[in-house]
């Protein structure tokens, strides 16, 4: 449909491990979020493959690198892709996320850059629609402070939809409508493991220089995962499998370093399940087969934790609005109360409008909870985001 396009990320994993495969052949993994088929042609020889879907491996001469690529569609004009002879980090990987979208001018891009991978991230979020309309209220917080981890695009397993629209839109709120400044908002699309340990290490380095005189907000959206032993519940960096919890965040250590900060208060939102399930209801690892339900844990301090799902649940997509479905009701309110809501009024609609939802979109169960520390239990319905 002419003049309206929808976006398209391509990103570009060079899988350097298994370099030489055959003959001196070289393994080039695509991998991203693919929403028509595009034509690559590889360098100058006019050798063209069609890519119907991701991931999409193939094959060049090692005497071939440094190469070029280039796309074409019919809805897109992509940039190309120039891969180099070597990888440009440690893990052997060479990220590119290279797209020209062809867009009308209700719809903007948001470019994030982030140095130490030379990495370059297009999300394309029309700011038009739905919630993604974000009020602005002129409002202003001094302390208080946001950290957004949005994992979508896991290396080893299956991507969780619309991860990385979540969290791009949860920080324009964060932003325009709570009144933080882009300082105060510590956003980390796609977070490795070392990444999301250096994100906490951020906000505690930022609650120790303000003497624990703080507010926080949490925001995560991506896998979660049970350890089959001990049933505690991780969240998964996009650098984990789902099978080694060794290498993910245990939710029973994020409330331990939340508790040690000392902060005010400090509202935590998981748009994840812990039972093992994807997005779609199927397991991020196959073999599996069954969900888990994951051991409860329970907040310490002036924390609040509102989660996406209960017991073995999954916590679904709207693909519609092109969000998760618990941080799209959960933007549904802020963006009518225009931030102006407490806690209590927060949990209650979340618990109404995900349940219908679910069942009539998804056709599936979903229940959000929510749970107050023991030190609040009395006070945490009438706090509200920013005080």
């Amino acid at each position: 449909m002419k003049g309206l396009f929808r976006f398209c990320i391509l990103t570009l994993f060079i899988l350097f491990q298994v370099q030489v495969v055959v003959n001196g052949q070289t393994k080039i993994k695509l991998t991203g979020t693919l929403l028509e088929d595009i034509e690559m042609t590889i360098g100058n020889s006019g050798r063209k493959e069609l890519i119907k879907s991701l991931p999409y491996t193939f094959y060049v001469t090692k005497s071939e690198l440094p190469i070029r690529l280039s796309f074409s569609s019919d809805n897109y004009q992509y940039t190309n892709i120039d891969v180099p002879r070597k990888p440009v980090d440690d893990i052997g990987h060479v990220y590119l996320v290279k797209r020209e979208e062809t867009f009308n001018s209700e719809k903007t891009h948001v470019i994030v850059k982030r140095e130490e991978s030379q990495k370059e991230e297009r999300i394309a979020v029309d700011w038009t629609k739905g919630v993604n309309v974000v009020p602005s209220t002129g409002k202003h917080s001094e302390n208080t402070f946001a950290l957004i981890i949005a994992n979508e695009e896991y290396e080893l397993v299956a991507p969780v939809a619309m991860a990385n629209f979540d969290g791009e839109v949860f920080k324009a709120y964060c932003e325009r409508t709570l009144g933080l400044t882009s300082h105060q908002v510590k956003y980390y699309p796609n977070a490795t493991y070392g990444k999301m340990m250096r994100a906490f290490r951020e906000i505690k380095d930022i609650a120790e220089a303000y003497e624990g005189n703080v507010n926080l907000i949490i925001y995560y959206a991506g896998h979660g995962i049970p350890d089959n032993a001990s049933k505690d519940a991780y969240l998964m960096p996009v650098d984990a499998d789902g099978t080694d919890v060794g290498v993910c965040y245990s939710l029973k250590n994020l409330y331990k370093d939340i508790e040690s900060l000392h902060v005010n208060q400090c509202v935590v939102f998981m748009d994840a399940c812990f039972s093992g399930a994807k997005r779609d209801g199927d397991m991020i690892v196959a073999a599996r087969g069954v969900a888990i339900k994951a051991k409860e844990e329970k907040p310490k301090s002036a924390t609040v934790v509102f989660s996406a799902t209960s017991d073995e649940e999954a916590a679904y997509s709207y693909k519609q609005e092109e969000h998760g479905l618990f941080t799209y009701c959960l933007l549904k309110k802020i963006q009518e109360s225009k931030g102006n809501v407490t806690l209590g009024e927060l949990a209650e609609y979340l618990s109404k409008n995900v349940r219908q939802k679910s069942i009539v979109i998804n056709g599936k169960i979903q229940t959000p909870t929510v749970s107050p520390s023991d030190d609040i239990s009395q006070i945490w319905q009438d706090m509200k985001l920013i005080r």
